[in-house]
């Protein structure tokens, strides 16, 4: 790209004049102006090419006026010198070559201060088309091989922009078929070195994660804004590239603005505590090889904090156990210069590997903490774990363990509580109570029917289970009657043949069993109590020891029943009645 940006900076105007013995070709005006685009140095090489050396042709520089890298000896042309008096230039600069005839080694006065010495044709002042070209020969154009020229000016180290072969006619009379001299030929050979000044200025040896870069700056000598571009090596492999077109305030009088320097976090791209060879290289943008920067390579261990894992029975917890518990506690660390040590339900220095094992853990809840350290921080795992006792859950029925009875319909409330459970879930019976329930708590009844009601709670937790019931015996109400097998009767019956009274009656509901007090009053008032029990019964003259039970007296008799079941709960039922009297008014019963 740069050759063709010089052949461009460097075209111009051409002129076409007729030649003899070689083609037509457009002559370049005498001197030519040639622009350098970049710093660098020129040499002119001239050949003669003629049968007659006493014709010869020398070039020369003219800068600002004044010629320099003059050669106007005619015994140097003859011999074919190699290489004329080189010139420097700087970047941008315009130089013109100049070319004269001489003759018999008269170049004029001064060194061949005009265009046509010796001739007086003004072909003269036309100069070599193609002043750019080859370095190769080209027998087509007329010239010679330079090549051997070439590549000696090249092993100076120097980049050779162009090197072209001119050849030139000095037609003398300017008339076609008239004299045609073929005498010179020349090389012109612009070369520049490209020359860069880099560092890889950072930090080596042992760095923290702060330091763990690859920083530095790099130029282009000749071209101070040009940016440039770097890559980062690491142990031989790239790692990292850019350009290095940051700014830093130290550079500023480096580099165009300051911005040349680079800088690469190197923490995410090399591996930590491991030492690397880290080398920075910068790329010659013209031929894309790579250089080394001053101050690389270096050796780089960019050293991690610590880090610390700690496991209970292989895994991160938390763990939950049944005592008496066992488990094992199991770690790993690392980092440069790195100490451990243990807090929380255990103590002491450890190792940066290791384990432990323990046993006959009691309820409760242990943290394990490993604390690790090191110069460049500190890092801390915990593990936790809960020890639990297998659940208890105490279930009660009107505050009582039960069972308990009660008389439909009935209310009660259920209320219980637990220890160590995680979770509770409830069950009856008679389906009324399911599901589940918190692990302590209250729950009320009412309207509950005859029937015996059970009700179980179930509480667990990872070690276990644990359940409780009651039981309500909800009976019917207590509830009886009595009854009198005559409705009239005969005074003192039985000493005329006649019956006296027979009672009966039954009990139910309640708790069995039944204890029956029956009350007989006769007419006078007077009252008498018997005893009886069970779910029926019968009293007679026979059973009551009275043989004249509820005859004795004329009037109406009143009897009843007062029932008493297992509980002491009392029941008396409704009255029955009889009427007594003489035989004459009833007549027999």
């Amino acid at each position: 790209m740069l050759l063709l940006t010089v052949l461009a900076v460097l075209a111009i105007a051409a002129a076409v004049q007729a030649t003899y013995g070689h083609p037509i070709v457009p002559f370049n005006a005498n001197p030519v102006q040639i622009t350098f685009p970049r710093a660098g140095r020129v040499v002119i090489w001239n050949d003669v090419v003629t049968a007659n050396p006493t014709y010869f042709a020398r070039y020369y520089f003219i800068r600002g006026g004044c010629r320099v890298g003059v050669n106007c000896t005619y015994i140097d042309i003859v011999n074919r010198q190699t290489a004329l008096t080189q010139i420097t230039v700087s970047a941008g600069e315009t130089i013109e070559v100049k070319a004269c005839d001489c003759y018999n080694g008269n170049c004029g006065a001064g060194g061949c201060q005009y265009p046509h010495v010796g001739w007086k044709t003004p072909h003269h002042n036309y100069f070599c088309p193609n002043y750019f070209e080859t370095n190769v020969y080209n027998p087509a154009k007329g010239g010679k091989d330079f090549t051997t020229l070439w590549n000696a000016f090249a092993a100076s180290g120097d980049t050779l922009v162009a090197g072209p072969q001119c050849w030139g006619d000095w037609d003398e009379d300017n008339s076609n078929g008239g004299y045609d001299h073929d005498f010179e030929d020349f090389l012109l050979i612009f070369a520049y070195r490209d020359t860069f000044t880099g560092y890889h200025d950072n930090y080596s040896g042992d760095v923290s994660a702060g330091s763990c870069y690859a920083r530095g700056w790099v130029r282009q000598n000749e071209v101070t804004n040009k940016d440039l571009y770097v890559r980062v090596l690491s142990d031989g492999n790239q790692v990292a590239a850019g350009w290095a077109n940051a700014y830093r305030s130290d550079l500023t009088s480096i580099c165009t603005g300051g911005t040349c320097s680079y800088a690469f976090n190197l923490w995410n791209l090399i591996s930590h505590d491991g030492t690397h060879t880290i080398r920075v290289q910068a790329q010659n943008p013209y031929s894309g090889g790579w250089f080394d920067l001053t101050g690389t390579p270096k050796s780089l261990r960019c050293l991690a904090p610590p880090n610390v894992d700690l496991r209970v029975d292989g895994g991160s917890g938390p763990l939950t156990k049944t005592v008496p518990a066992s488990y094992s506690l199991s770690w790993t660390a690392s980092g440069i210069g790195t100490s451990c040590t243990a807090s929380g339900a255990w103590s002491g220095a450890k190792a940066l590997t290791g384990n432990q094992a323990i046993s006959g853990v009691g309820s409760g809840t242990y943290t394990y903490t490993l604390t690790c350290i090191n110069g460049q921080g500190t890092a801390a795992d915990s593990v936790t774990v809960n020890v639990l006792s297998p659940p208890t859950v105490d279930l009660k029925i009107d505050n009582q363990n039960g069972p308990i009875t009660r008389v439909s319909p009935a209310s009660y409330t259920l209320s219980w509580s637990s220890q160590n459970a995680t979770a509770c879930s409830a069950s009856s019976t008679d389906s009324s109570w399911s599901g589940s329930v918190p692990v302590s708590g209250t729950k009320a009844f009412s309207g509950i029917g005859a029937g015996t009601h059970t009700y179980t709670i179930t509480c667990t937790n990872t070690s276990g289970s644990a359940a409780d019931s009651v039981t309500a015996v909800v009976v019917a109400p207590l509830s009886g009657s009595i009854s009198a097998l005559y409705a009239k009767l005969l005074l003192f019956a039985p000493a005329v043949g006649q019956p006296a009274q027979t009672l009966t009656g039954t009990a139910s509901g309640g708790d069995p069993p039944y204890q029956v007090s029956i009350h007989v009053r006769a007419p006078s008032g007077v009252e008498s109590n018997f005893s009886k029990s069970g779910s029926s019964w019968t009293l007679d003259p026979a059973s009551s020891g009275d043989a004249s039970l509820g005859v004795t007296e004329q009037g109406l008799w009143t009897a009843w029943a007062t029932l008493r079941d297992s509980a002491g709960r009392t029941y008396t039922t409704s009255s029955v009645i009889w009427e007594v009297a003489w035989y004459p008014v009833h007549g027999r019963p």
